[in-house]
């Protein structure tokens, strides 16, 4: 099953994007590759926000594609050296959303840029144009020019760990749990992912039973393409390691979609944790870099895999 998603993958991503080294290439402007894109205005504000950021800066619409979806900004600290690497995937139903975001992107990267992590968040293609296929290979594209670029920032390219929500979430286990779906895009195995509040784990069965409609917008009607959407189908004993945060008080029973995942993960030696959260499912994402104690929790995890 998993051979023929990738190969699926493939197709649906080929003609829909574009050679890595064409992108990679364009966030080369100069000996920094992000030396044409800081953005003061954010960097102040940044700063502002989250005073134990330093000289911290913000380095905004980076491309990793020519699309004008297809970048990503990069919160620096201020004197990163092999520094780890977060990136995060927004949510918004596959359909909409942005990487500045507020609970997407300012208070995460306050709390990880004070302790030493380079964050990146990033834009990719949406519904219509896009359906969820083309956009993990966005994702895994993105992945690639982050791990070409890492070095260069004090970054280490080993040390990153994908984290995304809603939407976000579901690519981000897509990919995690199959690493190889993100070769095509040029993307080596990171270091981990953070999976945060998603009922799309198992796509067949999510469609086969009542669901909202945003399911129906992003997944269709076609059998196959669940099952190629699906990081319970396409999870291999080669998925990196998956924290899934769930919330308890979910009407869509994430943290039992949760466990099933867990279940299939672990029949094939994949390490897969499940952190249910007794909070709004809307929390569960919010809350990181806002509250200490759960984002410390995450944070521990992430080192725990690094």
């Amino acid at each position: 099953m998993a051979s023929l998603s990738l190969s699926r993958l493939r197709r649906a991503a080929a003609g829909a994007v574009l050679l890595v080294a064409t992108a990679s290439g364009m966030s080369h402007a100069g000996t920094n590759p992000l030396e044409d894109f800081n953005s003061e205005p954010l960097t102040n504000g940044f700063r502002s926000s989250y005073s134990n950021v330093g000289e911290a800066t913000v380095n905004v619409d980076v491309p990793y594609g020519l699309d004008p979806a297809q970048k990503y900004d990069v919160y620096l600290p201020a004197n990163p050296s092999n520094a780890p690497v977060i990136v995060m995937v927004h949510g918004g139903a596959w359909t909409s959303g942005d990487k500045q975001d507020d609970h997407v992107a300012e208070a995460k990267a306050g709390y990880f840029v004070a302790r030493g992590f380079i964050f990146v968040s990033l834009n990719y293609r949406l519904l219509p144009q896009s359906d969820p296929l083309i956009q993990a290979a966005d994702i895994a594209r993105g992945i690639a020019n982050i791990q070409t670029n890492a070095g260069k920032w004090g970054g280490d390219k080993a040390k990153i760990v994908l984290m995304g929500a809603g939407a976000g979430g579901h690519l981000a286990a897509l990919l995690s749990s199959n690493p190889s779906l993100a070769s095509d895009q040029g993307a080596t195995v990171w270091a981990g992912a953070v999976v945060l509040e998603t009922a799309a784990l198992n796509v067949p069965s999510l469609m086969s039973t009542a669901h909202n409609n945003i399911y129906d917008t992003a997944f269709g009607s076609n059998l196959e393409f669940w099952e190629d959407s699906s990081p319970t189908h396409l999870v291999h004993e080669s998925a990196v390691p998956i924290l899934v945060v769930c919330s308890t008080q979910s009407q869509e029973n994430t943290c039992s979609k949760a466990n099933a995942f867990k279940q299939t993960a672990d029949g094939l030696g994949a390490s897969v944790t499940v952190s249910p959260q007794d909070v709004d499912p809307w929390q569960v994402n919010s809350r990181v870099g806002v509250s200490t104690s759960y984002s410390s929790a995450i944070e521990s995890y992430i080192q725990s895999i690094l």
